[in-house]
C-alpha cells in the first residue's frame, strides 16, 4: 500500500488533541483492503512518527478506470478524548500529582504516559472529584492547567506531560534555512493598555463597600499610549489573599500579548538542522528580516507534515512563549469517604 500513497499529511498541536491525518491513495479498479478502525503508521526513515486510526472512508470514482481512496482519522489518544472513564464514584483516589491522574486514566486505554516535566505540582491532591459524563481528556485538561503544566499528543501514541519550553533548541534563520514560505501576522484587537481584576465584593477585604483592584499592563507600555483602553474584569472566584485576582490580570496582560504575534514558516523537509523531527513544543530562534523578525525566540504550537509527489513540506505556527501561559484556577477539593459509591448486596 506504500507505493499507493499519493499524498499524506499529518498535524500535532499544543491546543489540539488528538493529532489528526489524511492520506490519499491512488488505486485502479481494485481498492485496498482497508476497514473503519484500521492502524494507520507513518515512517521516517525507519522510525515511527505517527500511529493513528482509520475513522473516515471516502472513495471517488472519475469514469471507469481512476479511484482516488481517502482516509483521515485521529491518533491513539482519540481513546481518552472520546470515552468517559469507569470509577467507582465521582472522584479519583490515591493520586498525589499529575502524572498519577494521567497514569490513572490513560492506563484505562493503553496509552502511554511522558513525564517531561522538571517542575514540582502545587499540591498532593490524594482525591480528586469529576464530574459524571466527563472524558478523559476534560479531567486532565482542568487539572493540567491548575498545575500550569501542558498535555499534548507526541504523534504516535502516547501523552506528553511538560512545562512550556523555555530554551531554544533550534533555528529558523532567512537565507540558510530550508525556508519556502514565512509570514508574521499581528493582531492587537484583544490587547490593552491595563488590566483591572476586581475581586468579588463578598470576600473578607471588602466589607468597605469598595472591592481591592489588581491591576497589570500589556509588556508594551507604549502601545495604547493616550487611549484609555482598560479591560475590568470580576474574580467571582473566592479567594482570601488576592493572589488568585492579581496572578488572573497578570495572565490577560501576558497571554493576550502571546496570541497577538504569530509567525507562519514552511521548510521543505520533516527535520531541523540538527536532524530531528519538527516538534510542538520546540522554541527556536527566528530570524526572518524580510517579516521584521530578528531574534526572536518563539515556541512551536503546531505543525503539519506534507507529502506529496512533490515532495516534502512542514508548516510550522509559531507564539512567544507567554501565549502558552495557564489561567490560574482553584480546584475544588473533595473527602474520598464520601466519594465511594456503597455497593449494594447481591
Amino acid at each position: 500500500m506504500y507505493n499507493q500513497v499519493e499524498e499524506f499529511s499529518f498535524q500535532r498541536s499544543l491546543e489540539q488533541v488528538p493529532s489528526t491525518f489524511t492520506m490519499n491513495i491512488a488505486c485502479n479498479t481494485t481498492l485496498p483492503s482497508i476497514n473503519d478502525n484500521d492502524t494507520v503508521q507513518i515512517y521516517l526513515n525507519k522510525k515511527m512518527i505517527f500511529s493513528g486510526y482509520v475513522e473516515i472512508r471516502d472513495i471517488d470514482v472519475n469514469g471507469n478506470s481512476s479511484h482516488t481512496y481517502t482516509i483521515s482519522g485521529r491518533s491513539n489518544l482519540k481513546k481518552i478524548c472520546d470515552a468517559t472513564p469507569i470509577y467507582a464514584g465521582t472522584s479519583i483516589n490515591n493520586i498525589n500529582n499529575l502524572e498519577d491522574l494521567c497514569d490513572s486514566i490513560c492506563s484505562q486505554y493503553s496509552v502511554k504516559v511522558i513525564n517531561k516535566s522538571t517542575k514540582a505540582d502545587k499540591t498532593a491532591w490524594n482525591s480528586v472529584p469529576y464530574n459524571l459524563g466527563d472524558t478523559g481528556w476534560s479531567i486532565l485538561d482542568r487539572y493540567a492547567r491548575y498545575q500550569g503544566k501542558l498535555l499534548y499528543d507526541n504523534g504516535y501514541g502516547a501523552l506528553v506531560i511538560n512545562d512550556v519550553s523555555t530554551n531554544s533548541t533550534t533555528q529558523l534563520t532567512e537565507g540558510t534555512s530550508p525556508i519556502v514560505n514565512q509570514r508574521l501576522s499581528t493582531d492587537i484587537t484583544q490587547r490593552y493598555h491595563q488590566y483591572i481584576v476586581v475581586w468579588a465584593p463578598y470576600s473578607t477585604a471588602a466589607q468597605t463597600g469598595i472591592p481591592p483592584e489588581f491591576t497589570a499592563y500589556d509588556p508594551n507600555t507604549n502601545l495604547f499610549a493616550g487611549e484609555n483602553r482598560t479591560l475590568i474584569m470580576i474574580n467571582s472566584t473566592s479567594d482570601n489573599t488576592g493572589s488568585l485576582a492579581q496572578s488572573y490580570a497578570y495572565w490577560n496582560a501576558n497571554r493576550r500579548y502571546g496570541r497577538s504575534r504569530v509567525v507562519n514558516v514552511t521548510v521543505a523537509s520533516f527535520t531541523d538542522g540538527s536532524g530531528n523531527l519538527w516538534d510542538v513544543n520546540q522554541m527556536a530562534t527566528l530570524n526572518l528580516p524580510s517579516i521584521g523578525v530578528v531574534n526572536e525566540q518563539m515556541v512551536i504550537a503546531s505543525v503539519n507534515y506534507a507529502y506529496s509527489n512533490g515532495g516534502s513540506l512542514v508548516s510550522l505556527e509559531l507564539m512567544p512563549a507567554t501565549a502558552f501561559s495557564m489561567e490560574p484556577t482553584v480546584l475544588y477539593s473533595s473527602d474520598a469517604s464520601l466519594q465511594t459509591i456503597p455497593q449494594t448486596d447481591k
